[in-house]
């Protein structure tokens, strides 16, 4: 394949999200299950809640005996007793007669509704009722939150710690999830050395295994540092074979034309296949996407920006379906440009911005400029915006997406 006969950022796209994967399941105690993503679809065995409950301090009433109640006419009802949260009961509500219930407490039969205590004035053995209240009021009934037998959530889903609480309401302690991807890391070249090393002249501290890590990590994978590799084929190859178990690899470095492009023949000379070599994006160009013992392989660029850029538009999506998931999401805002955003006519560009949030809920960017060995750009911006190929950069007050860091 010819290097830098480019792919568009859609035709790449697609190569990746058709990439076949067979993630693993797992299956792990409710407190580890935060974040993990669901192998399969859960169903309810049972009614939450279990039995009709109070939403409030009150009494459970008849809602016709209520209709018409105002503070200078109320309506005048019995109590016939208490109700106590944790407890069970067998009262039977007649026409007429209240109970006092707690909130949480069961609801006794014959009530439909449940009147709240501030709207309830004592009259001895009997309450004045001040407010009239609609059948089901401050009632949860049976099954009302979730039914038994219902699909309670769907496979893929990534779990929160809400997914987490609706579990235990079920009952359900042991959850069948995906394995968080394994995924190794390599670093490439001559020049690159570990960052608890004072570089010599000619040499820089290996910025992308910490920031590549760091990025994997936080979407759920579990990553592997393989190690810092010199600009030798033989060395690439061995490398690359140390990393054969995992699920995918991640090489940055070494994809450039010339004499350094070693990724894409090591991965020829292990018997891969090269999918892409070159994406018409800007940072990013020079991206391998291979296969390699059935194993999706990127060669990533060397230059930080660069590197991060392609990590998180063209990896990602790939590590969320390692991780059972379905597609990765992207967090974006709506913004208005502060000032011109100019880009190369031809070729898609990913310009990194700040984001402010101005009064009344409306956000503004403004480009960080900088070139794609410069780590820092990185750190100071919100996110970025994507000017198409057909474009010459955006207008100041032009409203673009920002596709989020955080």
């Amino acid at each position: 394949m010819d290097f830098l006969k480019s792919f568009t950022s859609t035709e790449a796209l697609r190569l990746i999200e058709a990439f076949p994967v067979s993630p693993e399941s797992e299956t792990l105690d409710l407190e580890d299950a935060d974040g993990r993503t669901l192998a399969e679809d859960i169903l309810s065995t049972e009614n939450v809640p279990p039995f009709p409950r109070s939403l409030v301090d009150g009494y459970a009433v008849k809602a016709k005996d209520t209709y018409g109640a105002k503070e200078t006419s109320p309506s005048l009802l019995y109590v016939k007793g208490e109700v106590r949260i944790g407890e069970e009961t067998d009262l039977v509500l007649e026409d007429g007669f209240s109970v006092y219930l707690s909130t949480g407490s069961m609801i006794p039969e014959g009530a439909d509704s449940v009147v709240m205590q501030e709207f309830v004035r004592q009259a001895g053995d009997a309450i004045e009722v001040t407010r009239s209240v609609f059948r089901g009021e401050n009632i949860c009934f049976k099954g009302e939150d979730i039914e038994k037998g219902s699909r309670v959530l769907m496979k893929g889903k990534r779990l929160s710690p809400f997914d987490i609480g609706t579990l235990a309401a079920i009952g359900i302690s042991r959850i069948p999830v995906f394995r968080r991807p394994r995924v190794s890391v390599i670093s490439s070249g001559d020049e690159i050395v570990p960052v608890d090393h004072t570089p010599p002249p000619g040499k820089i501290r290996d910025i992308n295994r910490h920031t590549v890590s760091s990025l994997l990590r936080r979407e759920g994978a579990l990553v592997s540092f393989e190690g810092i590799t010199a600009d030798s084929l033989p060395d690439i190859k061995s490398i690359l074979l140390s990393s054969k178990d995992s699920d995918m690899i991640l090489i940055s470095g070494g994809s450039s034309k010339g004499e350094r492009d070693l990724v894409t023949a090591a991965i020829d000379d292990l018997g891969g296949k090269i999918l892409f070599h070159g994406i018409n994006i800007k940072p990013g160009k020079p991206t391998v996407f291979a296969q390699l013992w059935g194993k999706p392989v990127f060669g990533l660029p060397g230059h930080p920006a660069s590197c991060i850029v392609v990590v998180l538009r063209f990896v990602l999506p790939v590590l969320a379906r390692l991780r059972g998931g379905s597609r990765h999401r992207l967090r974006k805002v709506a913004a208005l440009l502060t000032t011109n955003a100019p880009s190369s006519y031809g070729i898609e560009e990913y310009v990194r911005v700040t984001v402010e949030e101005e009064a009344g809920g409306r956000y503004l960017a403004t480009p960080v400029f900088s070139k794609s060995a410069v780590i820092s750009s990185l750190s100071r911006a919100s996110g970025y915006i994507i000017v198409p190929e057909g474009k010459e950069g955006c207008e100041p007050d032009e409203e673009v997406e920002v596709y989020l860091f955080e």
